[in-house]
């Protein structure tokens, strides 16, 4: 595909992902406590980063779109 999955990661979140040697492509296939582990987030932060990654990855739903539907509208999946 030809987009890719765009996280407001910070670089902390960054730095343990390559660590990690995860991708942000693949943060979509973890569950949330896989995420809350692998970066050393709280279940919140997870579900966000989650929910974002999961509708990036849906053909046509854009970073725009995805951050509406998770920051103003609060749907994760």
């Amino acid at each position: 595909m030809g987009s890719t999955t765009k996280l407001p990661l910070t670089d902390g979140e960054r730095a343990k992902l390559r660590k990690a040697k995860d991708k942000i492509s693949e943060i979509h296939t973890f569950e949330e406590e896989n995420i809350t582990e692998l970066l050393g987030v709280s279940i919140e932060r997870a579900k966000i980063l989650k929910g974002l990654a999961d509708f990036q990855n849906v053909p046509s739903i854009g970073s725009k779109l995805a951050e509406k539907l998770v920051f103003e509208l609060s749907i994760f999946s």
